[in-house]
């Protein structure tokens, strides 16, 4: 209960108010005529427009607001999608994931990672640019570590905890921040004066999902169920209420790589004979288990529980404490990120458990203190511990060996989680008041979060080998090795221990000039303090002339928001506002600079004939040969070193936005909204050691990398990978919708559709975690320049429709069908230069971009100027077939031209989901059983051809062709082994057709089963 008196004008606010409803408004005092309104829902951070004319005659009178879809159920308008109760449980969510939710959105897009991961991009940002709240409260990975957005591995809360949902792409208040893409918004559910709660079952398993695709057919081997229930009630009638809410999934997963004759999803060529000989040779030679694909994906656990308490202080005060606990892993299938060779496969001890545990405890409390002045302070901590644990143990080297038929299989421990550990505690204080005075509404408030750091992360410190043949793996002789670590060959002494604390002021006036025209002004003013130290570098200072112990203390922004609202007509609304964002940005690229300073750090290589140890060496512990481990330990620190540069400024975008919605005959409402967004700071990483000495044959620069000058010497310097900020990237999105309902004999419906256009540009934006790999996993024109280019994260094309039916064939049963379609344009795609594993024909230092991410020069034919007649040997016929390629591709396009960044896309997909229900009754008055049949991918099951979704491969690149700059013209080809272009075995005469194609596991049918009892 909420207590509100009006001021002179009439004007009265309720604030801090549950989410949900129904709400009753009653109007009473003086001889006007009390009124009554009820049945009103409120939204998430949503202000109830409430307009009542009142009578001077005396008599009761009642208004009814009926609790239309757009606030009990779903709405979409503008920047905002919200999901109220009613049509959360209309999602089709097998794995019950927020994400499936927040799809809804028009201006949301999911891309799904190989490993099932869904990488959520709102407004065309990187995913990781987008924050999740959950009453109120930051609950996001804000280390940058999971593709979902999460900081667990799953939905961090249970479908079935959740009362509201909003999803928005630029929300112009102030209170908004730490976002650049989008933010999710999520309130509990919480008790009432009735007892009320619910029990849940799920299952499905390869029995109810498909295995066809066209032409591929798989064997999926798998199972998972998810229980659970949610109970909520009184303590203290009209006082004090309880929610409580368990989760509990458990999955057996299918196999998403393997080799023949494996049943995976996508099969490598490595025979079976290859496949045992390997195990054989690991086991008794070197006493190390590889693991067996036989034996499939373990299983994994995930469990959420979910606790609050809402206590009505008083009809002026309210307080609400939550608890939350989420504690789950996953298997990630890695190819072991052998640079020194490369791996198309790896067994299952280069897999890795992903696992995290979260806890938060939150505490609110709203007041009101007069009628015109409110309070909300809130306090909440979380710790995070996040492990990424080798499934037969980090103790051992990366490994590496080409089989039989030239494919090459990775085992041991993924380089990466040789050390890898992570615990971050957060703690959240957030002060806000606002004054109602006049037609005004005041805000102020002050936010701070203080963030504890430590971070292990000592990648290749067992180090890692490459073995020609499976004989040489017998014999024990390697080809190459590296190696990586402390100097003190202790891991430890890599943790890296640190912290900052984001504090935030923010002042707002929104303005309600007419009953029509609100204008909302305000400034929000970031900023921050850095703790823990990074250990100077004195040889990267003597280099670079700047200090590598750059963080981000004192680094502050200002933003500016500006909104509006104007009812133009009954029928009409327009809407819009111009803001900055900051936030959203990984603290584990600012952490890059803690772990590896160069001080501490070091690395060694060796190549030829290397005799690789079966047993650990005694003092280090590592399979690394002893002069090694000798040279490591004597040599002078001068190790590669990760660090901002001098022009690191705090990430922000401005958004600017203009929107109509109109209501048109037929009970249409049509919504129309442009989003435009500009990045200032946006990240990018770049390598201090290269120095352009020349220009391609297409005027692309041509470096000298792995060099420094200190004190006018120049000598060879280790890897330098910094990070400095541009203003470079812009995006354009547009969305137009419609949406109606339907009373009908045979059945109520709903239906929404949407069209999104999305032209996104950005300079890479930072694909992952490490510094190396946001420098390398990308296509550029020059990795040293940054330039923009179509966004990874862009989805050009997208349709969405949701329909849903309902009818009670018997009286007060529901019968329900809910379906949710898309339809969307490809993911984007580059050609590029085949770098991998070969000279970098722009003399890009391997080690830093070893994936291939050169765009590509299409010549015109032989007589192309840029193209040199060596090319490929010199063999005419084998010139003539690559330029057949082109002529046949999306290359005959850039004929005389640089590909472009991501100027072609992976084939568009249609998926279509649906969800039935059916209400039977329960054991007693009032309580109902629920039936759930939950479709996804509903056109596989019904035609096996359709549903397909295929895309090139994570890093959205398809090499073609590896280079040499010769007399200022391309020689096209592949390097032998002994560098010589058009010589030995590698089959370097050749160029790859290969599309770097995979088939996704969204592309198979699945049906989910389920049942729900609620009282």
């Amino acid at each position: 209960m909420s207590a509100a008196v009006t001021s002179a004008n009439g004007d009265f606010s309720a604030r801090g108010l549950r989410v949900g409803g129904p709400y009753t408004v009653e109007v009473t005092g003086g001889e006007f005529t009390p009124v009554t309104v009820t049945d009103i829902y409120i939204d998430l951070d949503q202000t109830y427009p409430l307009n009542l004319t009142v009578s001077g005659e005396r008599k009761l009178e009642t208004v009814v607001v009926t609790a239309n879809q757009l606030q009990t159920g779903f709405s979409s308008e503008g920047l905002t999608t919200t999901l109220g109760l009613a049509a959360l449980n209309e999602v089709v969510s097998i794995d019950r994931d927020i994400t499936d939710a927040a799809e809804l959105d028009p201006f949301a897009s999911v891309n799904v990672q190989t490993g099932g991961a869904k990488e959520l991009t709102i407004a065309g940002a990187n995913n990781r640019f987008n924050t999740l709240t959950i009453d109120g409260v930051a609950l996001n990975d804000r280390f940058g570590l999971n593709a979902n957005g999460y900081p667990t591995q799953r939905s961090p809360i249970s479908f079935d905890a959740i009362q509201s949902l909003s999803v928005e792409s630029a929300p112009f208040d102030t209170e908004y921040n730490g976002f650049t893409g989008g933010t999710i918004n999520a309130v509990t559910k919480s008790g009432t004066n009735e007892f009320h709660g619910s029990a849940f079952y799920f299952k499905t398993d390869d029995s109810m999902a498909g295995s066809k695709s066209g032409d591929l057919k798989v064997d999926r081997n798998f199972e998972e169920k998810t229980y659970g229930g949610t109970i909520g009630g009184p303590i203290i009638k009209d006082k004090l209420f309880f929610f409580l809410s368990y989760d509990k999934y458990e999955e057996a997963a299918a196999l998403q790589r393997g080799p023949t004759g494996s049943g995976a999803v996508n099969i490598e060529d490595v025979t079976p004979g290859d496949i045992s000989e390997i195990q054989d040779i690991m086991q008794s030679v070197y006493g190390f288990d590889v693991g067996d694909f036989g034996a499939g994906v373990p299983p994994v656990e995930d469990e959420k529980i979910l606790g609050s308490i809402d206590w009505n202080i008083s009809n002026d005060h309210r307080a609400k404490f939550t608890y939350i606990k989420t504690e789950g892993a996953s298997i990630t299938e890695q190819n072991g990120n052998n640079f020194l060779q490369g791996a198309d496969l790896a067994f299952p001890s280069s897999w890795y458990n992903n696992s995290e545990k979260v806890e938060s405890f939150i505490g609110h409390l709203y007041s009101d203190w007069t009628p015109n002045f409110s309070t909300e302070v809130k306090i909440a901590k979380t710790t995070q511990a996040t492990g990424a644990d080798s499934l037969n143990g980090a103790e051992f080297f990366l490994g590496s060996v080409e089989t039989s038929t030239g494919t090459v299989i990775a085992f041991g421990p993924d380089r990466f989680r040789h050390g890898n550990e992570l615990d971050q505690e957060f703690l959240q204080y957030k002060l806000k008041a606002e004054y109602l005075l006049g037609d005004h509404t005041l805000k102020a408030g002050f936010e701070r979060e203080e963030v504890d750091v430590d971070n292990l992360f000592a990648q290749n410190s067992e180090g890692t080998y490459a073995f020609a043949s499976i004989d040489d793996l017998r014999n024990q002789i390697a080809t190459d090795v590296s190696y990586a670590n402390a100097i003190t060959n202790d891991e430890n002494d890599l943790r890296a221990i640190w912290g900052y604390n984001y504090n935030s002021i923010y002042l707002q006036d929104s303005w309600d000039i007419r009953n029509d025209l609100n204008l909302m002004f305000g400034i929000r003013y970031d900023y921050y303090q850095s703790k823990g130290k990074i250990r100077p570098n004195q040889n990267f200072q003597d280099r670079y002339g700047f200090s590598n112990t750059n963080d981000i203390d004192g680094l502050d922004v200002i933003l500016p928001r500006f909104a509006f609202k104007w009812d133009a007509s009954d029928d009409i609304t327009v809407r819009g506002g111009l803001g900055k964002f900051s936030g959203g940005s990984p603290g584990v690229w600012v952490s890059n600079s803690y772990s590896n300073d160069g001080v501490i750090n070091g690395e060694v290589f060796d190549s030829g004939t290397i005799n690789v140890p079966n047993t650990p060496e005694a003092t280090s512990g590592n399979y690394i040969p002893q002069n090694l481990l000798d040279q490591l330990a004597n040599t002078s620190p001068d190790g590669s070193v990760n660090a901002l540069d001098n022009s690191f400024e705090i990430p922000s975008t401005w958004k600017a936005n203009l929107g109509v919605a109109v209501n048109v005959p037929g009970n249409w409402l049509v919504t129309a909204d442009v989003l435009y967004n500009k990045l200032e700071n946006a990240p990018y990483w770049y390598d201090a050691t290269c120095t352009a000495v020349s220009a391609s044959p297409d005027d692309r620069p041509v470096y000298s990398c792995g060099q420094g000058t200190i004190n006018g010497v120049t000598s060879s310097a280790p890897q330098a990978i910094l990070v400095g900020s541009v203003d470079k990237g812009n995006s354009l999105l547009w969305a137009l919708s419609a949406s109606n309902d339907w009373e009908t004999p045979v059945g109520d419906f709903d239906v929404f559709g949407s069209y999104t256009h999305a032209d996104v540009n950005d300079i890479g934006m930072g694909t992952s975690s490490t510094a190396t790999s946001n420098y390398s996993d990308t296509a550029r024109w020059s990795y040293q320049n940054p330039r923009t280019g179509t966004s990874n994260f862009e989805v050009e094309h997208q349709f969405k429709l949701r329909l849903n039916w309902e009818k009670e064939f018997f009286r007060g049963y529901a019968t329900q069908a809910s379906l949710f379609a898309t339809r969307r344009s490809g993911q984007p795609y580059t050609y590029t230069f085949n770098t991998n594993g070969r000279s970098d024909v722009f003399g890009i230092n391997e080690s830093s971009a070893d994936d291939a991410g050169a765009t590509l020069y299409v010549p015109t034919g032989f007589d192309d100027p840029l193209f040199s007649p060596d090319s490929f040997g010199g063999d005419v016929g084998l010139q003539q077939d690559f330029f057949t390629y082109i002529a046949t591709s999306e290359l005959n396009q850039y004929k005389g031209k640089v590909a472009p960044r991501n100027g072609d896309n992976s084939r568009w997909s249609t998926l279509v989901d649906l969800r039935l229900q059916q209400e039977l009754p329960g054991a007693m008055k009032n309580h109902r059983t629920k039936l759930f049949l939950d479709i996804e991918n509903l056109g596989n099951l019904i035609d096996s051809n359709a549903g397909r979704v295929e895309r090139t491969r994570y890093e959205y690149k398809r090499q073609v062709a590896a280079a040499s700059i010769v007399n200022g013209q391309y020689v096209y080809g592949d390097p032998g082994r002994d560098g010589v272009w058009g010589t030995g075995d590698r089959d370097e005469s050749t160029f790859s057709t290969s599309t770097n194609s995979e088939v996704l596991n969204q592309s198979f049918w699945q049906i989910q089963i389920g049942v729900k009892y609620e009282f």
